[in-house]
């Protein structure tokens, strides 16, 4: 019986590899989590003038996915190197992805609270969206968030490359992406 095993074993990875057929195995579409390998759930929150944005409008560029509120000072702090950083690299080509982009999910539930934070922090990423719902945010659950702030890096597909990222490691991490 172990020589059969042995033998089904070898013919399916011969298989998958294409030896036998020439071709490989399927690829299928990755699992959605938030994990490294997996596709970032979609994310579709309204901007500052009343917009729609959705994580996905974002394709093709390599983006941090911010998740903070106003009150708590870490994340306010985060921001000047954050928007440095932006500055800096948004024009840039990566291995994965052309631009890099900041999808800051903010989680304050009165929005007069958040755009004040956004003047203060002179915040101008691709996309500053707001749930009023705050910590009952499907986001919130989605990305299994329990502490701000919170940073997760997607590729050009929507793939997490890296998550609870510290931001004084980010500009390290972004040029071992380039």
């Amino acid at each position: 019986m172990f020589e059969k095993l042995t033998y089904q074993y070898v013919a399916v990875l011969l298989l998958c590899m294409g030896i036998a057929t020439g071709t490989g195995c399927a690829t299928s579409t990755p699992e959605t989590g938030t994990r490294n390998g997996n596709l970032a759930p979609e994310i579709r929150l309204t901007d500052a003038t009343g917009n729609v944005r959705a994580l996905s409008d974002l394709r093709g560029k390599l983006v941090l996915i911010e998740f903070w509120d106003a009150p708590n000072a870490a994340s306010r702090r985060n921001h000047f190197e954050l928007q440095r950083l932006y500055q800096k690299y948004q024009q840039s080509t990566f291995s994965s992805g052309t631009g890099f982009s900041v999808y800051s999910v903010n989680l304050d539930t009165d929005r007069e609270t958040w755009q004040k934070a956004i003047q203060e922090d002179a915040l101008t990423f691709s996309a500053i969206v707001n749930d009023t719902a705050g910590w009952n945010s499907s986001a919130v659950e989605q990305y299994n968030i329990a502490s701000l702030p919170k940073y997760f890096l997607i590729n050009e597909n929507g793939i997490i490359i890296n998550h609870n990222i510290l931001i004084p490691d980010l500009e390290r991490i972004l040029n071992d992406q380039m």
